[in-house]
């Protein structure tokens, strides 16, 4: 009896130990944690672009004012979050595309990628590189420069690698865009907005937000042709820029004002906007043409007059 008794001990003993061991596993197993994360390499030297294809890197320095990610669009499809310090590389079909910038989208439900943002030129064999501007935050953009001109501030930048582009313009370096197969119709798009431009120096004058009365007949004119182009509009957005003379918070300023008199002009005409009209200043930035200085002279202000615009952009039924 003794003996069985000591064996049924150490059997008892064996079981309790299995099971404390399978606990502890499993207090293990559930208290392990899915790191993502958020930059790869850090960046070296850029290599040359294919020479079908331009190479394009997008970039924060790690001196950025503000934390939050800034979402990267193409053509109005997201392509990265960048954080400070991340850069993005990628490669395109000589061509053009719209690239934007938005910094914390995600609190205004990812609508910024309604927006065109910048047209960018892509030319084969040609490398760019685009450095976030938050000097004029919240609405930022983006500043195009080559590789010594991007050198200081892009050296010590990671890859950013904590999500994956969905842009259909985003391309492996070397491998060619995909050719689309034969389909069954796809069901509707949404509208796409459609963007009418005013020459503000035909609005207003230099540095003023007062309507000229040449002013009225081109807001007539664009009106006139929102109604032949749309057979419905769901949203109207106008979007003063003003050229870089002049203080940043002027200009600011200056270019709310403008695109605010061009929105009460639209809305005065008593056009049905399901969403209503919304205006928006942006300043100086996302500059149309640059290489002109930026002290107030006449010939100065002759070469930034493409900076000085009204963007009309239209969302709705098109005829």
């Amino acid at each position: 009896m003794k003996v069985l008794a000591q064996r049924v001990t150490r059997t008892v003993l064996t079981v309790y130990v299995l099971v404390a061991a399978a606990n502890s596993a499993l207090a293990q197993s559930s208290d392990s944690r899915v790191n993502i994360d958020a930059f790869g390499e850090l960046f070296t030297t850029a290599l040359a672009a294919p020479a079908n294809q331009t190479r394009v890197f997008v970039f924060r320095n790690n001196q950025a004012p503000n934390s939050k990610p800034v979402n990267i669009y193409l053509n109005g499809q997201y392509h990265a979050s960048l954080l400070r310090g991340g850069f993005s590389e990628f490669c395109a079909a000589p061509g053009f595309v719209n690239i934007k910038a938005a910094l914390d989208d995600a609190s205004r439900l990812h609508t910024s990628k309604l927006d065109a943002g910048q047209r960018l030129e892509l030319k084969a064999g040609q490398t760019i590189f685009l450095k976030v501007d938050e000097s004029t935050s919240p609405a930022i953009g983006l500043l195009s420069g080559t590789a010594a001109q991007a050198k200081a501030d892009i050296e010590g930048t990671r890859r950013q690698i904590h999500t994956i582009s969905r842009a259909k313009a985003a391309l492996t370096c070397g491998q060619p865009a995909a050719v689309a197969a034969v389909a069954p119709p796809a069901a509707p798009k949404p509208p796409v907005p459609r963007e009418y431009a005013l020459e503000t120096d035909a609005l207003f004058e230099f540095g003023k937000a007062e309507i000229r009365a040449s002013g009225y007949n081109a807001i007539e004119s664009l009106v006139q042709r929102l109604l032949q182009d749309f057979s419905s509009v769901e949203r109207i957005r106008v979007v003063g820029y003003t050229d870089p003379i002049g203080s940043a918070a002027f200009n600011k300023k200056l270019s709310q004002q403008r695109a605010d008199v061009v929105a009460r002009q639209i809305a005065s005409r008593n056009i049905p906007i399901e969403r209503g009209i919304e205006a928006e200043g942006r300043g100086s930035i996302e500059l149309v043409k640059t290489g002109c200085g930026n002290s107030p002279t006449p010939e100065n202000k002759l070469c930034h007059a493409p900076n000085r615009r009204v963007m009309v952009v239209i969302t709705g039924a098109r005829r």
